[in-house]
């Protein structure tokens, strides 16, 4: 494509470019305080929550439809208790403390309209057991252990369980869930057989599980969380009992506490980069100056116009604006090395900067295009904060790409109206320069052979990386709640534990569950397969108990706890522990055994204090007697993202499906539909979206940069040699993620596009000098030496200031933002190699072939002559 045309065109308007330079500077200057003052007076909110990133599903849908019925999901909060000298945690004399601080967070839930619903503590077990074996006597009154145990055991009792116990899965879960692995029981073992000795029982730490109120917002939920957090802390610093807290709301709460601080740190440091870097390049005040402001103004619209659309926040949006800068920065110096060299042929500077913005037309439009679609492709992802990201970026993009052109230009007529003696000269490296060629004259075959070498490993590495998603990563590893977090993975067996629903409604056609004895063994199947699933808590011991909530374990342990219940509802307890029909000569009607448990307002769980009323209205749901729904609440185990991966995958074999017989889908297909639920499905979900994303953002980048080259060339073999250098890019950037340990997650999922859309910026600006150099030249080599001495310094001084850039992310204190910066940076470096190393060989070999078939065409008649 020719551009001496549009250049003549651009410059009969520099007369008119020159009047408005001063209205363009000042709508700019409105823009942008108005936009700014937007931002001061109403900053965004952050949201970096969990359910802010899981997509729609059909099991999501069933999750929210079927929860109408029940309360909200919980959200347990997780505290950490020690003593500050190491010793004992369970001395009656640290237990009396643990009470009293914890009536003053008693006396703050109520004060909060009874925030925390389900306290299960030490202390409160404790009391729980006196209420109900010692007649309501208070523990502050005890003395000892010894005197504690003979309040609460009967005088039969052993230091031993078995598979029929009542108090099996309270044990089990405590133990494994809420007592730190040093566990030493002997002592009170060794007096409950002897009567002798301290019973005292021996623990480095205790763990307490307070639930807050499902009904509160989500931002009531924090803010509780975050107050009884506070007031541990003071009581930590007062006493010799240390309090450590972890919640996914409170890791939530300080991602976007402290996202706006963080996001402020980069963009200063982003901009110091900047300046450093143009200093070095141009060494003008005006060259440094201009391109700041207009960076500085595109990132004041990007973020301005996010907000004022009232687009909510995540942690995602700190990596925009060194993007933005990295990015913008590009389309500045390739402008300004232009119009540097075009003012000593034309001293206007309104002409001589519409010259350069028409000289630079095609690869500025092209690569702002191709980076756009890009970032844009991101729009169809299912995950709500990457779709976010993508539009921010691309509006930064565009947003530069505006100031950098306009605004800029503006500023260099606005302020030099009068034409210089002397303009700076633009660094260049002759040195380099001829290096380069020479490689690429005498070393063809070995270029083409690392390649092929590196992107094999590239491939190889590409397959083993791994998706991930945690909350953590958006959070500084040295903020005392990771450190909390860590405790609670090394101390524990089972803390810290994520929830998984086991949610039943009635098939297709139905209006209810059947309630009957089928039912009942079904239950008793899922709860038989949930015994052998070791990534359940509780189900490591010699007698497996499976801890979660649910209608199976209700009725057993209200059969236990009662055998008049069983009699009276034809259901009784066999020695392995499963609940069984009593006599099959009578109905078993499962309905009207919830319907009685459901005003029963006794105690029923030794360890949350919870009445059986409560435990039926989180796992049954009844209408006129009959069942409707049926939910279960499965504490597992899953630290990472594999894990829950493995998780959810064992669980949905687990259940089945409705055509594979002997499954408990086919099973119960004509009388309920089963879902997989919860916050670890939901992460499963994240993660699957992530994958999609990646894959459908990469190959829509591709197929627009292929078409934008298409158009440009209306030929495939150049669209193909320019396009193959940025996809060996970005499959070199997926190996080195393999290289360096990285996972895909939210943001390194973007990678491979943003390659493309960094990638073929940097070819298409070469190939388009080649192509100028090459009509004035006879020589490919001298074509290709006056390409890289010109555009090719430009990039290799844009690409520094980019990849700097990103790399400032690698100050932010969360470690995804850190992991993006390095990926971006190392994008950046390997765009720019391939784009002066492989592409100028492809170039080159390209127009040999050309010359080539033009002799073959030119002199095929004279031998036929001959012939």
């Amino acid at each position: 494509m020719d551009t001496m045309k549009l250049e003549e065109s651009m410059a009969d308007f520099a007369g008119r470019f020159r009047k408005l330079s001063a209205p363009i500077i000042i709508g700019t200057l409105l823009i942008t305080v108005v936009l700014l003052g937007n931002l001061a007076t109403s900053p965004p909110s952050f949201n970096t929550d969990l359910d802010a990133f899981t997509p729609e599903s059909e099991a999501k849908t069933a999750h929210e439809r079927i929860h109408e019925n029940f309360p909200n999901e919980t959200r347990p909060m997780f505290i950490d208790v020690t003593s500050d000298d190491g010793q004992n945690i369970l001395s009656l004399d640290n237990i009396k403390q643990m009470n009293v601080h914890l009536r003053a967070i008693e006396n703050l839930s109520t004060d909060s309209d009874n925030s925390v619903v389900v306290w299960t503590t030490t202390p409160s077990i404790l009391q729980t057991a006196l209420d109900e074996e010692a007649d309501g006597v208070i523990l502050d009154n005890i003395s000892s252990w010894n005197e504690l145990i003979d309040l609460i055991a009967a005088d039969d009792v052993e230091c031993r369980l078995t598979s029929d116990d009542q108090f099996l899965s309270a044990a089990t879960y405590a133990s494994s869930a809420l007592l730190n692995k040093d566990l030493n029981i002997n002592p009170t073992c060794d007096y409950l057989s002897s009567g002798e000795g301290d019973g005292t029982p021996l623990a480095s730490s205790t763990l307490w599980v307070l639930e807050i109120d499902p009904e509160l917002s989500e931002e009531e939920r924090k803010e509780i969380q975050v107050e009884i957090r506070n007031l541990l802390d003071g009581i930590s610093a007062e006493s010799s009992i240390e309090y450590g807290v972890v919640s996914l709301d409170l890791l939530s709460h300080d991602i976007d506490s402290r996202t706006l601080d963080n996001v402020a740190l980069l963009v200063g440091l982003a901009m110091l980069v900047v300046v450093v870097l143009l200093i070095f390049t141009f060494r003008s005040a005006r060259d440094v100056t201009f391109p700041l402001v207009g960076l500085s103004c595109a990132l004041i619209w990007t973020y301005g116009l996010l907000n004022l659309f009232g687009v909510e926040f995540s942690a995602l949006e700190v990596a925009v604006a060194p993007l933005v800068l990295g990015l913008g920065i590009d389309y500045a110096i390739h402008l300004q090395r232009a119009n540097s060299a075009l003012r000593e042929q034309y001293p206007d500077p309104a002409e001589s900067w519409l010259r350069a913005c028409a000289k630079l037309s095609v690869p500025l439009s092209l690569a702002v295009i191709t980076t756009v679609a890009a970032f844009l492709a991101n729009i169809i992802s299912p995950l709500p904060p990457l779709t976010t990201f993508g539009i921010a970026l691309a509006m930064g993009v565009v947003c530069a790409f505006i100031t950098s052109t306009v605004v800029v230009g503006a500023l260099h007529v606005f302020f030099n109206s009068k034409p210089r003696s002397s303009e700076s000269r633009a660094f260049t490296m002759p040195t380099l320069t001829n290096n380069i060629v020479k490689v690429q004259q005498k070393q063809q075959v070995g270029i083409f052979l690392v390649v092929v070498f590196l992107s094999g490993a590239s491939i190889f590495g590409a397959a083993s990386l791994e998706t991930n998603f945690d909350l953590g990563d958006f959070v500084d590893p040295e903020m005392e709640i990771m450190d909390v977090r860590d405790d609670l993975s090394n101390n524990y067996d089972s803390a810290g534990w994520k929830l998984i629903y086991v949610l039943f409604e009635p098939s297709d056609g139905n209006d209810k569950i059947t309630a009957d004895a089928d039912l009942l063994t079904e239950l008793r199947g899922l709860h038989g397969d949930l015994e052998s699933n070791h990534d359940v808590v509780g189900t490591d011991g010699t007698f497996p108990s499976p801890s979660y909530e649910g209608p199976y374990v209700i009725l057993r342990d209200a059969v236990l706890r009662d055998s008049a219940f069983g009699d009276v509802h034809n259901l009784e307890v066999f020695q392995d522990g499963g609940v069984y029909v009593k006599d099959y000569d009578f109905p078993c009607n499962l309905a009207a055994a919830f319907d009685s448990l459901s005003t029963n307002q006794t105690i029923a769980d030794a360890l949350s204090g919870e009445t059986w009323a409560d435990r039926i209205s989180h796992s049954v749901y009844l209408e006129d007697g009959e069942v409707v729904y049926l939910r279960n609440e499965i504490r597992v185990e899953a630290t990472t993202s594999t894990e829950s991966e493995k998780v959810v995958k064992e669980f949905e074999n687990m259940l089945g499906d409705v055509d594979k017989s002997g499954t408990l889908r086919y099973n119960l297909a004509n009388n309920a539909n089963l879902y997989v639920t919860g916050d670890l499905a939901m992460l499963q979900s994240v993660l699957d979206g992530l994958s999609s994303s990646q894959i459908e953002s990469t190959l829509i980048s591709l197929a627009v940069s292929f078409l934008v080259l298409f158009l440009l060339t209306r030929r495939i073999m150049p669209a193909i040699v320019i396009l193959f250098p940025v996809g060996i890019a970005s499959l070199w950037v997926v190996g080195s993620m393999a290289a360096i340990g990285l996972k895909w997650n939210v943001l390194t999922v973007m990678v491979t596009a943003l390659t493309l859309g960094i990638g073929i910026d940097y070819s298409i600006h070469m190939w388009r000098r080649f192509e100028v150099e090459l009509k004035r030249r006879n020589n490919h080599w001298d074509a290709l030496r006056a390409s890289i001495s010109t555009t090719g310094v430009a990039l290799i001084m844009s690409a520094l200031t980019t990849s700097l850039g990103f790399m400032v992310l690698l100050f932010s204190p969360m470690p995804i933002i850190q992991d993006f910066g390095l990926i971006t940076a190392i994008t950046v470096v390997f765009s720019l190699l391939l784009a002066l190393v492989l592409l100028p060989v492809l170039m080159e070999l390209s127009a040999r072939s050309k010359e080539e078939e033009v002799i073959e065409k030119e002199f095929e008649p004279q031998l036929d002559d001959l012939a």
